[in-house]
């Protein structure tokens, strides 16, 4: 029960960003801020402590990663907190795992959008991170991803 309304709202909240962020290009801070609070509650309640340290843990290194492009432009404030709310949800090997396989998702996403644009289908400027991040989390989410965390256990 717990792993399907963990999961169940993890899902709800990408779903819903990428839908909002194709619509409109930005992710709305409620929709990510409840998601994060919501998050940070099963965290708590299910795993205590320790449970609430993982999710912050989560949330931390998805923003440290992500705070450098951030402040370059290269993506907005939306897919930073999204990122940030996705970590509480998952923790961070599992965060480190869903932003590099959205980083691969999104390169295609650009490939197809030059292709789009030569060929004169298409022409917006902006390019949606919050379907990337939503495809690869729910690829995460349905087991299509490796788990790294063994990797991260042989850093020093």
């Amino acid at each position: 029960m717990l792993v399907t309304a963990h999961m169940g709202a993890l899902l709800g909240m990408v779903a819903a960003a990428a839908a909002w962020d194709l619509a409109t290009r930005r992710i709305p801070n409620a929709l990510v801020g409840s998601g994060l609070l919501l998050a940070l509650g099963f965290a708590l309640g299910f795993g205590g402590m320790g449970g609430l340290t993982h999710a912050l843990a989560g949330a931390g290194l998805a923003f440290a990663l992500l705070i450098v492009p951030f402040a370059q432009r290269w993506m907005g404030g939306g897919d930073v907190k999204l990122a940030m709310a996705i970590g509480a949800f998952v923790g961070p090997s599992s965060v480190v795992l869903i932003l590099l396989v959205a980083t691969a998702l999104h390169g295609l996403v650009a490939l197809g959008t030059l292709l789009a644009r030569t060929r004169g289908w298409l022409t917006q400027d902006a390019l949606p991170l919050g379907l990337s991040l939503a495809l690869a989390t729910v690829a995460h989410v349905a087991g299509l991803t490796a788990d790294i965390s063994p990797l991260l256990h042989t850093l020093p």
